[in-house]
């Protein structure tokens, strides 16, 4: 792995964690967007719909979130490089 690489994962692991470990921060600061939003967006290929439950929670639900990618948040490594860095993100974490 080069020194970038490392360093990019290094800090996508820190940012997931960051979010998803600091419950505070994630409710005063990440913006909410309502579920009517989420729908006239999901056609626009510069949107992409991550439902980042975390595994026992998405198994246990039952419920999938229609055009959304599985991302488990454990492993933001893994994929937060296949996403365009202009693109929005939107995150499904309930």
């Amino acid at each position: 792995m080069s020194g970038k690489t490392a360093w990019t994962a290094a800090f996508a692991l820190f940012a997931a964690a960051w979010i998803f470990c600091a419950p505070g921060f994630a409710e005063d600061e990440a913006p909410r967007i309502a579920k009517e939003e989420v729908k006239a967006l999901m056609n626009d290929p510069n949107i992409a719909l991550l439902d980042a439950r975390i595994t026992q929670d998405w198994k246990k639900s039952g419920q999938r979130v229609a055009k959304a990618v599985r991302e488990d948040p454990n492993e933001i490594g893994s994929w937060a490089g296949k996403y365009k860095k202009d693109q929005l993100l939107v995150f499904y974490c309930d």
